[in-house]
């Protein structure tokens, strides 16, 4: 799949989405088809990313990996150092510590921290495939 196929989807993609959004309320069958047709490019949008990947050269994979590494790291120096917290004085309800763990959660989730792994995952999971020597973060 080449670059103009990926314009092609995104094109009629945008045209589904016109469609459905000037459809009039009652419009079921008509509706229901241009689902299935947004479903459907959708997928073929998904499949170009898979084809991409796998066509993508080993360099620019490996350092794609070095620097969603980077970012992982940059993400994880964020988040509220636990053991540092836990010498206050603190004895009132919540001081069992969960306070920092969900605020680390909600800074991980608004960092992309989850979509970052992810990546890195997808990224080594090719490179594997590929039976590339992974080499190790930092």
């Amino acid at each position: 799949m080449a670059w103009a196929d990926l314009d092609r989807i995104t094109q009629a993609l945008a045209r589904v989405q016109g469609e459905l959004i000037d459809l009039a309320d009652d419009a079921f069958a008509e509706r229901h088809e241009l689902l299935q047709r947004r479903d459907q490019l959708r997928r073929e949008a998904t499949a170009f990313r898979v084809d991409f990947d796998a066509r993508r050269p080993t360099e620019a994979m490996l350092d794609e990996l070095s620097g969603l590494r980077s970012r992982l790291s940059e993400l994880e120096g964020r988040r509220i150092d636990m053991v540092k917290q836990s010498g206050g004085s603190a004895a009132g309800p919540g001081a069992e510590g969960w306070g920092g763990v969900v605020l680390n959660q909600q800074i991980d989730a608004a960092g992309g921290m989850p979509e970052v792994k992810a990546r890195i995952g997808r990224i080594k999971g090719i490179l594997i495939d590929r039976g590339v020597e992974i080499p190790d973060a930092f």
